[in-house]
């Protein structure tokens, strides 16, 4: 031991940096290499996991999209008075022409509007057929309807509308193989007595949800398919084989989610997510070796690989410092102090023309520059934080003159001159207290003005839905605070409580001083946020919204202004309404 203790003594600094570094190297690649077969294929799995319920929530959303505009066009047909009317002449089995044209014309232009259905049939009550087709011949087995489980089920729900997979064999292609289909069903009732007219019946063919499962899979490496309780296909995938068909019919998932299976030896990402129509679930599978997902991976890994290197060459620089340049801990006990902000310079021995001197020099020229530095960034930021105080101030007002604006312009119009005026002298008072001559900081007694003035215009705009309460202590009144920064919370109550809800609505304004700040609670009766809607307002998320950006700039003008972390805080219930804390500092000298 001491043999070799000797021999890396005597060895020269640039040999031990060479076998220093390389001993790292060699420690570092056999790390990576742990680390990495270690943690791959669980974050493997997690990120193609992730990547399949984004893509089986995104296909559900489109599918969600045909399945509405489905449901819309049948509306068009079920309040469609040409149709009711000729449904309300039939009295036998026999079809009137006249009645058979009249429909179809509706059928037809139906059928012309939509892109997703392929078929349109109405069944009156003797079982006659009115349809509407892209693709013919299509035979219609009148015997079957009546027993058909989509036909048994629209009648039961009266007028709503049923999605089934197949027409029970009512449809028949003689031409050709029978087409698999989606169909929605409902009974056309009159709209005078409720009595039963007819029975609505619109496929849609599965080429419509093989397209969009198509450009996933092609995209991903992936199969889709929509499939029922029982674990049949309801929409089967584009190519399907036993092994697949297990995979994807027999998973064990409850609810929606993903599992990891294996399909073909190797791991797979089957994934779920319940449809909410009937019992049916989309289902996918996608490879965790999925090309695009896999190129997602390959950077992370990258981005790790970096990060790991970056800690090894630091480790490598504190083991050089310890080990070789001992003569430097005069400098790093200098180092030290500046790391506590005591910027001291090293005293130079002169006459001695090394490398140890030359460090000192510059560390002394380095602690020079740090304190130009930090009084030039104590300027930039003071200049800054001014900046920012006057851009989000600029932000705010603008964006409530032109909606008030908008609805004096719209009451002048109307000849309500009484109520224009009103809201003119209001905003004539909000921005008279608002803008205070320039000032950025008015009394508590002039920002309740303001708030008053506003919801002045905002009952004006409302028909008096508002009802404002102010109880502040008489000891702040005259206290100084930075203006505007209660009405935006007064504003996010009306738009996320008050109007939302029947009747008119409360907003109670308190303050009181709390030893050295001021509290302000604004509390409404509204219909309430839910967490997630509080956590975007406060994370800023909703800025883009009109309520939202004025809440979010009031918080950041607080922050700057006060100094205060997290000046506001929000607590909401559903039903119940919501209550807004916001906290300030009473400034020195800010009695009037």
């Amino acid at each position: 031991m001491n043999k070799v203790k000797k021999i890396i003594c005597n060895m020269k600094i640039r040999t031990k940096i060479i076998v220093i570094y390389i001993s790292i190297l060699i420690l570092s690649i056999l790390l990576s290499y742990g680390v990495f077969a270690i943690i791959n294929q669980r974050y493997t799995e997690q990120e193609v996991g992730t990547v399949a319920m984004q893509t089986a929530s995104a296909l559900k959303g489109n599918m969600d999209f045909i399945f509405e505009n489905v449901s819309q066009f049948s509306d068009l047909i079920y309040f469609d008075k040409n149709v009711q009317d000729s449904l309300g002449r039939v009295n036998d089995r026999n079809i009137d022409p006249v009645i058979q044209q009249t429909i179809r014309k509706s059928l037809v232009n139906m059928l012309l509007s939509g892109d997703y259905m392929e078929n349109v049939f109405i069944f009156d009550k003797y079982y006659n057929s009115y349809s509407a087709t892209k693709q013919s011949p299509i035979l219609v087995d009148n015997e079957k309807i009546q027993t058909a489980p989509w036909y048994l089920e629209a009648k039961e729900h009266d007028g709503g509308i049923v999605f089934s997979h197949g027409t029970d064999g009512v449809l028949r292609y003689p031409t050709r193989k029978n087409k698999n289909c989606i169909i929605l069903a409902r009974m056309i009732s009159d709209q005078n007595d409720y009595s039963p007219l007819a029975t609505l019946l619109i496929s849609i063919d599965e080429s419509t949800f093989l397209e969009y499962f198509d450009a996933v899979g092609e995209e991903y490496d992936s199969q889709y398919c929509i499939v029922d309780s029982r674990n049949h296909y309801i929409i089967p995938p584009a190519e399907t084989n036993p092994e697949l068909d297990q995979l994807l019919l027999q998973n064990e998932i409850a609810g929606s989610g993903y599992k990891t299976m294996t399909y073909e030896e190797e791991k797979t990402i089957v994934v779920k997510q319940e449809m909410g129509i009937q019992d049916w679930s989309l289902v996918g599978m996608m490879p965790t070796n999925s090309r695009k997902v896999m190129g997602n991976y390959q950077k992370s890994l990258i981005a790790l690989i970096i990060l790991l290197n970056i800690l090894v060459v630091f480790v490598c620089s504190v083991t050089l410092m310890k080990l070789i340049f001992k003569p430097l801990s005069n400098l790093q006990e200098y180092m030290g102090f500046a790391e506590q902000e005591q910027f001291r310079e090293i005293p130079i021995t002169e006459g001695n023309a090394n490398e140890i001197n030359d460090l000192k020099k510059g560390f002394n020229a380095m602690i020079h520059a740090i304190e130009q530095l930090i009084e030039k960034i104590k300027g930039e930021e003071k200049t800054i934080a001014k900046n920012e105080l006057d851009l989000l101030r600029a932000q705010i007002n603008p964006h409530f003159l032109y909606n008030t604006l908008d609805a004096v312009s719209a009451l002048a119009l109307l000849g309500d001159n009484d109520n224009c005026f009103k809201m003119t002298q209001a905003l004539g008072m909000f921005y008279r207290n608002s803008l205070s001559s320039g000032r950025e900081l008015v009394t508590v007694a002039d920002e309740m003005d303001c708030i008053r003035s506003y919801v002045t215009i905002l009952n004006v705009r409302y028909n008096d839905g508002i009802h404002l309460e102010v109880d502040v202590e008489e000891q702040i009144q005259r206290q100084k605070i930075l203006k505007l920064i209660l009405q935006p919370i007064v504003e996010n109550a009306v738009h996320h409580g008050i109007r939302n809800r029947d009747g008119m609505g409360t907003i109670a304004i308190k303050g009181y001083q709390d030893e050295d700040e001021m509290i302000f609670i604004v509390t409404d009766d509204g219909v309430g946020m839910t967490e997630e809607q509080v956590a975007d307002i406060l994370g800023g998320r909703n800025r883009m919204s009109k309520s939202g950006f004025g809440l979010y700039s009031a918080i950041q003008r607080i922050s700057l202004f006060y100094g205060i972390t997290t000046p506001i805080t929000i607590t909401s219930e559903i039903g119940c309404g919501t209550e807004i804390t916001i906290r300030t500092k009473i400034l020195d000298g800010g009695m009037v």
